[in-house]
């Protein structure tokens, strides 16, 4: 009994835990709304350039 106790709590152990969110871009270190925004908008139009297509 001490044997299975001991293995599913520590199945539970090395499942368990919050779940990180990935994330696709680095984070935008912006002083204002505005300079976030340009930011991505820049990024955007960087990368439809990049890959040729514009969506």
């Amino acid at each position: 009994m001490a044997t299975l106790g001991t293995t599913f709590a520590g199945i539970y152990l090395s499942l368990g835990g919050s779940k990180k969110t990935e994330q696709t871009t680095p984070p935008i270190n912006a002083k204002s709304k505005e300079e976030e925004s340009f930011v991505k908008d820049f990024v955007k139009k960087a990368e439809e350039k990049v890959t040729g297509t514009k969506h």
